[in-house]
């Protein structure tokens, strides 16, 4: 499996999509435990795309995946 681009340290919970890493940053905690996230190198921002600030992070993130 590939590095995530952002894990939570509370909860454990991975993320590998650009955007949700984007939208995770934006946010500043996890959406499921309010915890501290961190990022992986590959996880850099895209130069030119700013999220809303007034979005909801299901609006930024999308549904979870469940990890089994």
């Amino acid at each position: 499996m590939p590095e995530p681009a952002a894990r939570c340290e509370g909860c454990g919970f991975a993320w590998y999509g650009a955007t949700a890493a984007d939208g995770l940053r934006a946010l500043g905690h996890c959406v499921r435990c309010g915890g501290r996230v961190v990022f992986s190198e590959r996880a850099t921002p895209p130069p030119d795309v700013a999220i809303d600030p007034h979005l909801g992070p299901h609006q930024v993130l999308g549904r979870p995946r469940l990890e089994l």
